[in-house]
Parts: structure tokens; C-alpha cells; sequence
């Protein structure tokens, strides 16, 4: 059979119109649409765009910013989920992939990430108004995307809204005690803990024997490694966030703080937040929330349930007019 030659063409993804269920007396909006994007100064960033057909306001949107190196899903499909039950509350949204990540290429400005970050959030607002008349949105940012979207916030005040998942954490006095109490003391008390520590050090003293008869000290080779930390986040000085977060505050940026027990070195009860920045005048503008039993990416399906609940209801409210 001969082949057939195959041209190469432009394919938009179709959108398909989002339908209602009703159920218990109620109408639940179900967006059923997603469309693949793309767009960016380069045309080098890819997203998804998710509507919804019932907005509880025309001109605001959310968007996700992508942790550390994954893709625009979010861990464990965070995004997605929420993306999905957003839409169905009335908030459209946009998931992409920052440049060099997933499946954007790997194009733009040289200098700090955060810097980088920021220009390409900015993009993607400027897109979200072009085709969408979007006006301001609300950033959601796990990790490495709550500093993102904390900087971002900062360099274009279209941004209203911010929730951000295991942001900066610093130490108060607190924190150190409850650090004492709830870390150092139960392994000092444990019998289990003494019992491995004892194995690892038999077992290191015993390793450390073996390697230096097969390579002996003179012939041991040497490496020269990257200084721990530097591929780390890092976070400004105290003194820097508390001017950086009243800055967003005084611009009426509304903040949502989640910090959960996947970040208890540096985070260890609910109202750390407020005191390790004394002085930020808040006007009511910023909540928190703890969740000390939950890890950094919410790996279990209840939680990952209860932060796409809460997630969505604080981008709710921040999305409706005042």
C-alpha cells in the first residue's frame, strides 16, 4: 500500500464546552475543556489553560507555579486536581512549565532563577490578559514555586493573591524549645535510636578499616565536589522578607501561608510565621495554616485532598470582588 506523505500543520487541541450536573439541588459547574498553550517572549513556554463557565469574577485567574524541576502536573498531579476543582467552583486557571522545565524549552534571561521565574509569571499574566481579559490573579507556589511567586508578586502588582505552600521559615525562640522537646529529647529517651546509632558507628568504624587496607591513604583518590548547599534554596535574611512582605501587603496582595511537618527543621507550630517577622504590619491580609502530620508534597491521598480543599477555597476567596 503506498504511503502517504505526511504535511506538517498547526493543530489546535478542540475545546469542548464544559456541561452541568445537578445533584442534591445543587448545580455543580464541571469544566470538562483544557487547552494546550503555548506562549512566552521566545514562544518557549508550554501550559494548560483551564476555564471555567461560571466565574465568580470576569477578570481574575490562578495560576500554579511548578516546584523545583517538575512539570507543570504539580507532585502526585497537585495541580491538576486543582486546576480541575477550580474550575468547578468558578475560577478558570493556568498550569505551566517554567523555561527548562517539563516540557518548555530552556530559553530566556541569564541570572538568578528567582529573577527568571519572575519574568516568565509575568508572561504568563501578560497571556492570560491578551486572550482572556484576565486583569489581576492569584499565585499558588509549593516550595521552590512559593518563593517564586512571593518574588514575583513583588515585580508585577497584577498578582492580588498568593498561597503559598512551605514558604521561608526562621527560627524564634520558640521554635528552638518545641525543636528540644519534640526532636532531641524523644531520640535521646529512645532505646531504638541509641541501638542505631551504636550500629552505625560499629558498622562506619568497620567500613573505614576496610577501605583504608584496599586503598590505602597514600592512593586513596581525591575529589573536587560542589560545596554542600549551594543548589539548596536559600532564603533572604529575615530582615529582607520582613520588607519584601510588607511590601505586598502595602500593594494589597491578600497571603496564605501552608506549612506542613515536611519542613519541621526550619517550621514547628502554627503562629512561627507571624513571629519570626514581628513588625509587618499584616492589616489582616495574611493567614496561616498548619499541618504538622502532613509531608512536603501531600504523597497521601487524604491529604493531598485536604490542601486541594483549602487551596481552592482561599483562591476563591480571594478571587471574589470585595
Amino acid at each position: 500500500m503506498p504511503s502517504v506523505p505526511f504535511a506538517a500543520s498547526a493543530v489546535t487541541a478542540p475545546i469542548v464546552t464544559p456541561h452541568e450536573v445537578v445533584k442534591k439541588d445543587k448545580t455543580v459547574d464541571r469544566p470538562t475543556s483544557e487547552q494546550a498553550v503555548v506562549f512566552g517572549s521566545h514562544q518557549h513556554l508550554v501550559g494548560v489553560f483551564h476555564p471555567t463557565s461560571r466565574p465568580v469574577a470576569q477578570k481574575t485567574a490562578a495560576i500554579f507555579i511548578t516546584p523545583g524541576m517538575l512539570h507543570s502536573a504539580g507532585p502526585f498531579r497537585l495541580h491538576v486536581d486543582l486546576a480541575s476543582t477550580l474550575g468547578s467552583r468558578g475560577v478558570a486557571s493556568l498550569r505551566f512549565d517554567l523555561s527548562g522545565i517539563g516540557e518548555s524549552l530552556p530559553v530566556g534571561a541569564a541570572g538568578r532563577s528567582l529573577d527568571r521565574a519572575s519574568a516568565e509569571i509575568s508572561q504568563a499574566i501578560d497571556w492570560l490578559q491578551e486572550q482572556h481579559s484576565i486583569q489581576q490573579v492569584i499565585l499558588f507556589g509549593l516550595c521552590s514555586g512559593a518563593d517564586d511567586s512571593l518574588h514575583a508578586a513583588q515585580q508585577d502588582p497584577r498578582v492580588c493573591g498568593i498561597v503559598a505552600m512551605d514558604a521561608c521559615g526562621y527560627p524564634t525562640a520558640r521554635f528552638r524549645w518545641n525543636r528540644v522537646f519534640q526532636h532531641y529529647l524523644p531520640r535521646l529517651a529512645s532505646i531504638h535510636a541509641w541501638e542505631r546509632l551504636t550500629r552505625r558507628v560499629l558498622n562506619k568504624t568497620r567500613l573505614t578499616r576496610w577501605l583504608l587496607r584496599v586503598f590505602p591513604k597514600s592512593t586513596a583518590p581525591e575529589y573536587s565536589t560542589m560545596p554542600m548547599g549551594t543548589d539548596l534554596r536559600e532564603y533572604p535574611s529575615r530582615e529582607i522578607a520582613k520588607q519584601e512582605f510588607q511590601r505586598l501587603v502595602d500593594q494589597g496582595c491578600r497571603l496564605h501561608l501552608i506549612y506542613t511537618g515536611g519542613v519541621s527543621d526550619t517550621y514547628n507550630y502554627a503562629e512561627q510565621f507571624f513571629d519570626m517577622l514581628r513588625g509587618v504590619r499584616w492589616k489582616n491580609l495574611a493567614t496561616v495554616d498548619h499541618f504538622p502530620q502532613m509531608d512536603h508534597v501531600a504523597i497521601l491521598c487524604e491529604d493531598r485532598q485536604k490542601i486541594v480543599d483549602r487551596v481552592a477555597e482561599r483562591i476563591v476567596d480571594f478571587a471574589r470582588p470585595n
